[in-house]
C-alpha cells in the first residue's frame, strides 16, 4: 500500500535507480580505475543528490503553508505533528549535499583549466 501519490514516488523510484547507478559505476571504477566511470559516477552522484533536494523540497512543502499534505493521497493524510526536527534536518542535509555537487563540479572545472595550461 503507496500512501504517495504517484509523483511523489516516482521521484523517489527515479532517485533510488539513480542511486543504484552509481554504486555499481563507483564499483566498476574502484576495480577497473578508469577515467570513464569516474566521469560517470560524478555524474550520477549529483543526478541522484539533485533528486533528492527536490524530494526533500516537496517534502518539506507538504509540511508548512498552504500545502500541508499535497504530497500524499486524501485518505492517507497523515496528522501533522509540531515537532519539525526532522523537517529542518532534512533541509539542511539537502542543502549541504547541493553545496557539495557545487563545490566538486568547480573544483573538477579548476582542475581541468590547470591541467589545460600546462
Amino acid at each position: 500500500m503507496i500512501s504517495m501519490v504517484g509523483w511523489v514516488a516516482a521521484l523517489l523510484f527515479m532517485e533510488f535507480l539513480f542511486d543504484l547507478g552509481w554504486l555499481f559505476s563507483s564499483i566498476l571504477w574502484w576495480i577497473s580505475n578508469k577515467r570513464k566511470w569516474l566521469k560517470i559516477t560524478l555524474r550520477l552522484a549529483a543526478t541522484a543528490i539533485i533528486l533528492h533536494a527536490i524530494r526533500v523540497l516537496i517534502f518539506i512543502l507538504g509540511r508548512v503553508g498552504p500545502w500541508i499534505d499535497f504530497d500524499y493521497r486524501p485518505e492517507y493524510r497523515p496528522l501533522q505533528y509540531s515537532d519539525r526536527t526532522w523537517i529542518y534536518f532534512a533541509a539542511i542535509m539537502s542543502i549541504l549535499g547541493v553545496i557539495g555537487v557545487i563545490v566538486v563540479w568547480i573544483a573538477r572545472r579548476h582542475l581541468k583549466t590547470r591541467k589545460g595550461s600546462q
